[in-house]
């Protein structure tokens, strides 16, 4: 009953200091974090739940998270349009985590059902949670014969009183005009409190925090009721066992093909960098040698991780360990390649918020293929750490100054004489002005 009250508050809060910061737009959204932490820890607690032990890496990724934006704002580029989007993944990464309802008890492979679950399944699925609570903690209060009874002494005086007071200030209104006077100004003002702007404004908050709340604490408090979380790892051990459809000679063909088509395009790249190495191109030419083919390089990552995927749950049989080492070393080999393109791009053409954000791209996915390539040989929990990498390198990148950061090296680069004229374009993107150039 407490923690379904007090949900009312913190979801107003939210909506008006999160949501729509015009009354806190410094500090809204890390009082925010912090209060539905300590809201989610006791609740847990007072219900006997068994944090993951990954729950402070969730809450300290989520706090710093929320105290960059006071800090720097939204970041510049697709980074910042990511940032809105990340800040609640965590919040509800951080409630599956202390709250016991991770599918594998942590961050794994099953990521996206425990992601399904957290803004899904528990939150929707017992939407109408906090109001059986409520109701039914009232209608438990009234059921007792001397709570009915004060109930009813309430109500009684209360109507008594509005009576007799009604009463008295209409014969009173009767007899003296200024009383009456006094009476039609009541009357104005309560008509003004009512008709007033503020008034309705914050009316409509509270009724649209009603659902927001009813989401929060759907997701926090049907986490508590369960015991397990909605799909477990065994669960979907079981069903997989009757999807594992691909023959592992299938796996091995592709396989193979892929790692064929992998050399020969190795072949024609090295071709390529020798003749570019030394820098033998001009500047534009080096650049666009340097970009071409830098997007598509994260593309073939992320199709060698659905390969492994794909074999991991659908295949009948594992790879031959010689043959996937081969496969996640050409991935590791692609991740290295783009990394020197951007490098080579980034050393001709400068910073800007984009090149940030694919440096992190870059860096999560080099991540991953080495992690792919090491659990060949060993068993580590490579899904894990890939998340923990993703997450905690994020959050690191948006307590950083970009914007600054992106005008720094652009005017250093332009006083150096290495750029001919700024790219106003991206000083302006990263709210740099130009009579402050002047």
């Amino acid at each position: 009953m407490l923690y379904a009250v007090l949900m009312y508050p913190l979801a107003y809060f939210y909506l008006r200091g999160v949501m729509f910061p015009q009354s806190y737009p410094d500090w809204g959204m890390p009082v925010f974090a912090a209060l539905f932490i300590v809201y989610v820890d006791c609740a847990a607690r007072a219900a006997h739940r068994t944090a993951a032990r990954e729950t402070p890496l969730w809450a300290v990724c989520w706090m710093a998270l929320a105290a960059a934006y006071p800090l720097y704002g939204y970041q510049p580029g697709p980074l910042g349009d990511w940032q809105w989007p990340a800040w609640h993944l965590f919040a509800v990464w951080y409630v599956l985590a202390r709250c016991g309802m991770l599918a594998q008890g942590q961050s794994g492979s099953l990521a996206p059902l425990d992601a399904l679950a957290g803004f899904v399944l528990l939150p929707f699925g017992n939407f109408f949670l906090r109001a059986r609570t409520v109701f039914a903690a009232l209608r438990t209060h009234l059921q007792d014969r001397t709570g009915i009874r004060k109930v009813l002494r309430l109500i009684v005086t209360a109507a008594v009183t509005l009576a007799l007071c009604g009463v008295a200030w209409g014969l009173l209104a009767a007899a003296d005009a200024n009383f009456a006077a006094l009476g039609q100004q009541v009357s104005d003002w309560w008509g003004r409190l009512l008709n007033n702007v503020r008034f309705i404004d914050q009316l409509m908050y509270i009724l649209h925090s009603l659902p927001v709340g009813a989401w929060l604490y759907g997701l926090v408090g049907g986490s508590l009721r369960r015991k397990a979380p909605p799909t477990t790892a065994q669960q979907c051990a079981a069903v997989l066992e009757n999807c594992r459809i691909v023959p592992r000679t299938t796996a091995v063909a592709a396989v193979m093909a892929l790692c064929g088509v992998y050399a020969l395009f190795f072949a024609v790249q090295a071709g390529e960098w020798l003749a570019a190495a030394p820098l033998g191109l001009d500047a534009p030419d080096t650049a666009a040698f340097a970009v071409n083919g830098f997007w598509e390089l994260l593309k073939i990552l992320l199709l060698n991780f659905a390969v492994l995927a794909g074999i991991q749950f659908f295949g009948r049989a594992p790879l031959p360990k010689a043959l996937a080492a081969v496969f996640c070393g050409f991935g590791v080999a692609f991740a290295a390649l783009a990394a020197g393109k951007l490098a080579v791009y980034v050393t001709l053409c400068a910073l800007t918020p984009r090149r940030f954000t694919a440096a992190w791209c870059l860096f999560v996915l080099a991540v991953c293929a080495v992690l792919a390539l090491v659990r060949v040989f060993k068993p580590i929990p490579a899904a894990k750490l890939a998340i923990f990498a993703a997450a905690v390198s994020f959050t690191l990148l948006c307590c950083v100054n970009v914007k600054q950061r992106v005008i720094d090296v652009n005017l250093a680069r332009y006083e150096a004489g290495i750029d001919e004229e700024l790219d106003w374009g991206v000083l302006w993107e990263c709210g740099y002005k130009e009579n402050a150039a002047r």
